[in-house]
C-alpha cells in the first residue's frame, strides 16, 4: 500500500504455483520439490482483483492438467478468459496420457483492455525450456510489445525485470 492506496495495475502476468495432487506420474518429481505451491482455492483467495484497474489484462500460465480449475482462479481474480499462447517447449516430459511438451499462457481481460498495438503474434511460440518451471522471455517481450503502456506486476516472480513490479517468494 501507498498512502493508504493499494496500488493497483493494468498489465498482470502469473505463473502460479498450481498445487497438483497426486496427478502426476510417479517417476517425475513433484513441484514441492522445487517450490511452495498453492490450491485452486488459496490462488482464488487472494486480492488480484484489487489490485488490478478497472480496464486490465492478465497473462496467466496454466498446464494441460489444471485447465478446468484455472477458470476458477481467473475468474475469481476478475477476469474472463480471450485467447492463448501455447508455448512448445521442444523437450517432453511425460504425463498420464501423452509426451507433453507444450504450456498455455491463457489471455484474460477485465473490463476492456485490448492491445495498446495491434500486432497479431503467433499464437505458437517454439521455445526449448531450460530449468523447471522458467518461462521463455519471449512471452514478457510480446506482452511488452503489445501493452507498451500502463503499470505491469508480476506475480509469483522469480526475478526483478526492469518495468515491471515484481511479487514472488524468490525474489
Amino acid at each position: 500500500r501507498r498512502n493508504n492506496h493499494i496500488e493497483q495495475f493494468d498489465i498482470i502476468y502469473a505463473d502460479p504455483p498450481w498445487k497438483y495432487g497426486n496427478t502426476m506420474p510417479d517417476y517425475m518429481g513433484v513441484q514441492e520439490d522445487h517450490y511452495p505451491t498453492m490450491t485452486v482455492s488459496e490462488l482464488c483467495e487472494m486480492n488480484v482483483s484489487e489490485i488490478s484497474e478497472e480496464n486490465a489484462v492478465l497473462f496467466i500460465w496454466v498446464t494441460s492438467p489444471i485447465l478446468e480449475d484455472s477458470f476458477k482462479v481467473i475468474n475469481s481474480w476478475g477476469f474472463k478468459y480471450k485467447a492463448s499462447f501455447v508455448w512448445d517447449k521442444v523437450k517432453h516430459v511425460m504425463g498420464h496420457y501423452n509426451s507433453v511438451r507444450h504450456e498455455f499462457l491463457l489471455i484474460c481481460v477485465k473490463g476492456s483492455c485490448q492491445p495498446d498495438i495491434q500486432k497479431l503474434h503467433d499464437s505458437v511460440v517454439t521455445e526449448e525450456r531450460t530449468k523447471h518451471s522458467k518461462k521463455p522471455d519471449i512471452f514478457r517481450k510480446i506482452i511488452d510489445e503489445i501493452y507498451p503502456n500502463g503499470k505491469r506486476v508480476e506475480l509469483f516472480a522469480r526475478e526483478s525485470v526492469d518495468g515491471w513490479d515484481s511479487h514472488g517468494n524468490e525474489l
